[in-house]
């Protein structure tokens, strides 16, 4: 079962497994919304994949960000094309997920954690809609591609400022200070030089009155800010 396949202790060791045809994909979605997921990772272009695929993607990211993971997203700038993509991703985008906008995306991807991802499938398996990824080794190129195609694409709708004062900078930034970046660290995760960075860390320290790093990301973690 796919479901064996999914984030938990039982299957540490790398796994692939073809997904055969766009309900398998669906299914797997699905499963995952009811996993305990703390990071995602969603590239969304509007081909080769149905759109109740992007549909179960954008539940996905709905429960997720209810829950309190980070989810982060890619979708193109172009939304004129196509409503029902442009509905799907104003949705993702409603729920509170980050998202970012740029011209062409190279892969459809979900990557959950560290060691799981739905990716494109092999050119050769002509019935497979995707492939199920499981390990850190296999999923790192994944995650590595995703964080490179972020750091270069330009937020959804700019940076506006959320109901805590924070724009996505200063969120991202917050989120990976937390995570026990170093200003060398967030600068390759994001893209941003390490001036503005510490620019940035500095002055979202300054406005919760925080007097170190650490106890800038409990605060930040204290005010539900991340």
């Amino acid at each position: 079962m796919l479901s064996q396949l999914l984030p938990g202790p039982e299957t540490a060791r790398p796994a692939l497994q073809p997904l055969i045809g766009s309900e398998a994909v669906v299914d797997l979605l699905d499963t995952l919304r009811r996993r305990p997921v703390q990071e995602l990772r969603l590239a969304l272009p509007r081909r080769p994949y149905e759109p109740r695929v992007r549909e179960q993607a954008a539940l996905l990211s709905t429960e997720l960000v209810r829950r309190g993971a980070r989810v982060r997203v890619l979708h193109l700038e172009d939304l004129s094309r196509d409503p029902a993509y442009a509905d799907d991703a104003r949705r993702i985008a409603a729920s509170g997920a980050w998202t970012r906008a740029v011209p062409h995306l190279p892969v459809w991807m979900a990557v959950a954690d560290r060691d799981f991802a739905i990716v494109p499938s092999d050119p050769g398996q002509e019935d497979a809609r995707g492939t199920l990824m499981r390990g850190r080794v296999l999923v790192s190129a994944y995650r590595e591609l995703f964080d490179q195609v972020w750091a270069r694409a330009a937020p959804s709708g700019g940076a506006a400022h959320g109901h805590d004062g924070l724009d996505e900078r200063e969120r991202e930034a917050l989120v990976l200070l937390a995570e026990g970046l170093t200003d060398e660290g967030i600068s390759r995760r994001t893209g941003l030089s390490v001036r503005t960075i510490r620019r940035t860390v500095a002055g979202v320290m300054t406005r919760m009155g925080a007097q170190s790093r650490f106890q800038a990301g409990v605060e930040a973690a204290r005010r539900r800010w991340i």
